[in-house]
This record gives structure tokens, C-alpha cells and sequence, in this order.
């Protein structure tokens, strides 16, 4: 008997231990830059709930978030922030693109203004800010080298700055391991992303000028369109993300497709994770904008970028339930 209640007391301490084992990841987490316009979609949205969910399951360390392109409400920054404090996580830096609107594609947010005076945040507008240059090197400077994912699903505005900064350009080279964009259509097409307003010069320049020893993995239009989310949030308590796919297109109800999402689950899990596989990742090529917007993947063997793009490798609902699953990931460090 009493060997047999020895036996049970060690289970009872042993059990408790595995399982918290299991729950913790057996890597890392992929320390992460969000770099997003947040103006009149709502996938930006969906996108940064998919990181606070991913660092609550300790998949990713999201460091900032950077904001490009012009809100002319003044106010798509107080959407990042409402969205990091619903997460507890109101301290992370946030930076604002500093350009005036004839260098920068501006459009009115459809849903900042709601969000400002319906849910916490911060306080400040866009002109509060830091400029994003100054974030970024600010959180490249205190990185580990080659260790930081970009994810950029907005406007290349905020890179090309950062390409054309003499800091800037050596901290890309010695600390950034990889630059994820959603942007273009594959393998050519044309896309808002890479051509809306004059956000094409910027565009053209990262294309051509990013460093070739850091490899650049595009999401295009096509993969994205028919992975359709947002539904998910009906059932779902109040929150910052609902509320932008309740105002815009109506995606609460009829869905909205995962462009940018697309792109953090590849930044986040790479081509796959725990046995499923989500992507086709296509190299033996690089990327060019051709001057009419439109950008074309170009077959070769021979090129000095590190250029892919990703095909989808499941099934569109397949991949829509994996990603809303995480949208709707309710908080775990709520303050």
C-alpha cells in the first residue's frame, strides 16, 4: 500500500509537469515587425489578431507594428493600439510613416474613427507617434543577428525608406532574416498593394534594391482571394477586430478574403505546421514591376535576388478554418 501511494504521489507531480511541457513550444519563438497600412480593410485587422494569437500560443514575438500609407482621419495608428491593448499587450512600439500624402497613398480608414471612440487604446494619433524609420531601427538595433521576420502587407513605403537610410540598409543586411510581403499576383497580375496611388516607386525600389543575401517570400492576390474569413467573429464577444469587419464590406457577414493573413501564418509556420501543409513555396525565379503597375514573376536559374512566391497546397477552406481559428482566438493575458 504504501509503495502504491508512493507511485501515486509521483504521478500526481509528474503528470502535471508533462503536460505543461506540452504546451510550451519546442523552438523559439520567430521574432516578428508587422509593417501594415490598416486603412479600409478589415484582413489588416484579422491579420493582428492572428500574431497576438500565435505569441499567446508562444509561436512569435511580435516586437512593433509600423504603419504605412496616409490616413487622412489621423487615426489608423489608435487601431493598432486598441487591437494590442484587447491583447494586454498596450506597450509594444508603434511608428507612422512620416511621408506628406503626394509621397505616401492616402485614403480615409473606414473604420478608425470607431474603433478611436469605442474601445480602449492609447490616446494618440498618427501625428503623435515616432516616425517608423526611427522604430525600425530602434527594434532592429536590439535584435539577435538575422533573427527578424518582416511581414509587410501594405504599402512598401516604410521599407523603401528604410532601404534608402545608410543605418538602415546595414541593419536589414545584418539583422533581418527574412522579409515576407503580400503583394503582387502570381505569377503576373495587378495588385493594389504594389501600384495604388503612387505607392509603385516604392514598390519598384525594394523589388530591385532589397539585399540580395536576405530572401524575400511573396503572397500574391490570387492565394489570398479565395480563402475567405471574418464569419468566424458573429458568435465572437466585442472586440476591435469585429468591429472593423462589421464596417467594412460587410465582412462579418459575407466574409472577407485572407490576403494578409496568408502572410503571417507563412511568417509565423513557414509551408506548414504539425503535420498539415498549407503552402508550395516556387524558387528558379525573381520578382520585377513592370511601369503600368503590373508585376511579373520572371523564370531563372541565374538571378542574384532570393525571390519566391507561395501556391496554395490545401484546400481554400481548409486553410480559411486554420487561420480563422486563430482570429478568433480569444485573449490569454488580457489586462
Amino acid at each position: 500500500m504504501k509503495l502504491s501511494c508512493v507511485f501515486c504521489l509521483l504521478l500526481s507531480i509528474l503528470i502535471p509537469s508533462v503536460a505543461e511541457a506540452a504546451d510550451k513550444p519546442t523552438t523559439s519563438p520567430r521574432r516578428v515587425i508587422l509593417d501594415t497600412d490598416m486603412l479600409t480593410d478589415c484582413d489588416d485587422a484579422g491579420a493582428m489578431a492572428m500574431l497576438h494569437a500565435l505569441e499567446d500560443r508562444g509561436e512569435i514575438s511580435l516586437l512593433g507594428v509600423l504603419l504605412n500609407g496616409v490616413d487622412s482621419t489621423g487615426k489608423h495608428s489608435a487601431v493598432v493600439s486598441a487591437i494590442n491593448t484587447h491583447f494586454g499587450r498596450d506597450d509594444l512600439p508603434i511608428g507612422v510613416t512620416q511621408r506628406a500624402a503626394d509621397t505616401s497613398p492616402k485614403k480615409s480608414s473606414s473604420y478608425a474613427p470607431a474603433i478611436w471612440d469605442e474601445f480602449p487604446h492609447d490616446g494618440k494619433r498618427d501625428a503623435d507617434r515616432p516616425a517608423a524609420l526611427e522604430v525600425y531601427r530602434e527594434l532592429l538595433s536590439a535584435a539577435p543577428e538575422h533573427s527578424v521576420t518582416i511581414i509587410s502587407i501594405g504599402f512598401l513605403t516604410n521599407l523603401d525608406d528604410l532601404l534608402r537610410d545608410e543605418q538602415g540598409i546595414a541593419l536589414i543586411q545584418s539583422k533581418v532574416k527574412r522579409l515576407v510581403v503580400m503583394g503582387g499576383a502570381y505569377p503576373s497580375g495587378k495588385e493594389y498593394n504594389f501600384r495604388f496611388a503612387n505607392a509603385a516607386n516604392a514598390t519598384g525600389y525594394v523589388l530591385e534594391n532589397w539585399p540580395n543575401d536576405v530572401p524575400i517570400v511573396f503572397t500574391g492576390y490570387e492565394l489570398g482571394e479565395i480563402v475567405k474569413t471574418g464569419k468566424g467573429y458573429q458568435a465572437a464577444p466585442p472586440s476591435p477586430m469585429k468591429r472593423c469587419y462589421e464596417l467594412a464590406y460587410n465582412s462579418i457577414n459575407k466574409g472577407r478574403p485572407s490576403w494578409d493573413q496568408t502572410a503571417v501564418l507563412f511568417a509565423a509556420r513557414g509551408v506548414g505546421h504539425e503535420g498539415k501543409t498549407y503552402f508550395r513555396e516556387v524558387a528558379g525565379g525573381y520578382n520585377v514591376l513592370h511601369a503600368d503597375g503590373r508585376n511579373e514573376w520572371v523564370t531563372s536559374e541565374n538571378s542574384n535576388h532570393r525571390h519566391t512566391y507561395l501556391q496554395l497546397a490545401t484546400t481554400a477552406d481548409a486553410l480559411a478554418a486554420e487561420i480563422e481559428a486563430l482570429m478568433v482566438a480569444p485573449p490569454k493575458h488580457r489586462k
